[in-house]
C-alpha cells in the first residue's frame, strides 16, 4: 500500500499546480515572518520570566534552527524587534494579526489543493482556519521558549555537577537539541495534514506522508546547509543574498510538504480503493 500510495502521491503531484502553491508560501511567509515574530515576543514579553532581549535571544535560535545557513537579515530584525518596545495599539494589533495569517493562508490553500477536495473553504471560513493555525503556531513557540528557557534553568542549577562528571551527556544533548526540528517538523505537518484538508481524513492515514516529508526535509536540509555555507557562490551578495536562499528554502520547505500531503490523500484513496484523481489546475485569468 506504500509503494502504491508513494506512486500515485508522484503521479498526482507532476500533474498538480503544487509548485505554483509552494511559490506563494515561500512568498508569504516572507511577508508573515517578522509580524508574527513582533506578536510572539509581545506575548512573551508579558508571560515570560526574563528580559525580552532574552526571549528574542532564544526565539531566534529556534528559527536558526529549522534553517540551513545563519541569515543576517533575519537575526538583525530580530534582535531589532526584541530590543525594541513592543506595546502595540488596537489597530496595531489587528494590522499585524492580519499580516501573520497570510502565510497559513497560503498554506491552507496549498494543503487542500494537494489533497484534491472537490470544494474548497468560503472566503470566512477560509480565514477562520488561517487565524486558527496562526494561534496554535504561536502556542508552540511560546511553549517551545517557555520549555528551553527551563531546561536551560535546569541545566544550569541542578545539572551542571552532573554534565561534568559525564561529558558524554552533554554530547549526547547536543545531538538531541541539533535534530529536534525534525521530529517537530513530523509533528507540526501532521497536525496540518489532519486539521486543515476540507476533506474526512483519519489519524492513520497522516502520519506515513509526515514521515516521509520529514525524511526529505532532513536530506534536503543537510544538502542545502552544505551548499549555502558560503553566499559568495552566488551573483548576488550580502542581505539581497540571503533573502533569496530564505525564500529558496522555504520553497523547498513547502515543496515537501504539499508532496507529503499528496501521499496522505494517495494513502486515505488507497485503503478506501478509490480511484486516482489528479488535483485540479486552478483556471486562469
Amino acid at each position: 500500500m506504500a509503494r502504491q500510495a508513494l506512486v500515485l502521491a508522484s503521479i498526482s503531484f507532476y500533474q498538480s499546480a503544487n509548485l505554483t502553491f509552494a511559490a506563494s508560501i515561500a512568498y508569504y511567509s516572507l511577508l508573515s515572518l517578522f509580524p508574527f515574530v513582533l506578536l510572539v515576543l509581545s506575548i512573551t514579553s508579558r508571560i515570560v520570566v526574563g528580559h525580552n532581549d532574552a526571549n528574542g535571544q532564544t526565539l531566534l535560535q529556534i528559527v536558526l534552527r529549522a534553517l540551513p545557513g545563519n541569515f543576517e537579515f533575519l537575526t538583525r530584525q530580530v534582535q531589532e524587534l526584541a530590543a525594541a518596545p513592543l506595546n502595540l495599539s488596537l489597530a496595531g494589533t489587528l494590522v499585524t494579526l492580519w499580516a501573520s495569517m497570510g502565510v497559513f493562508g497560503a498554506i491552507t490553500s496549498a494543503i487542500n489543493h494537494a489533497w484534491g477536495v472537490e470544494r474548497d473553504y468560503s472566503f470566512f471560513m477560509h480565514k477562520v482556519i488561517a487565524f486558527v493555525m496562526m494561534i496554535a503556531a504561536g502556542v508552540i513557540t511560546i511553549l517551545a521558549l517557555v520549555l528551553i528557557s527551563a531546561v536551560e534553568i535546569v541545566e544550569s542549577r541542578w545539572f551542571a555537577g552532573v554534565l561534568l562528571r559525564f561529558p558524554h551527556l552533554a554530547a549526547l544533548s547536543g545531538y538531541a537539541y541539533r535534530n529536534a526540528p525534525t521530529p517537530m517538523f513530523i509533528f507540526v505537518v501532521g497536525l496540518i495534514y489532519y486539521f486543515v484538508p476540507n476533506a474526512q481524513v483519519r489519524l492513520r492515514d497522516v502520519w506515513f506522508g509526515a514521515v516521509v516529508a520529514g525524511a526529505l526535509w532532513r536530506l534536503t536540509f543537510d544538502g542545502f546547509a552544505w551548499y549555502v555555507r558560503d553566499f559568495s557562490r552566488f551573483s548576488v551578495h550580502g542581505s539581497i543574498a540571503a533573502v533569496v536562499v530564505f525564500m529558496l528554502w522555504v520553497y523547498f520547505s513547502a515543496v515537501l510538504v504539499l508532496f507529503g500531503a499528496g501521499i496522505t490523500a494517495a494513502v486515505a484513496r488507497v485503503r478506501k480503493h478509490l480511484p486516482q484523481q489528479a488535483p485540479a489546475a486552478p483556471a486562469r485569468r
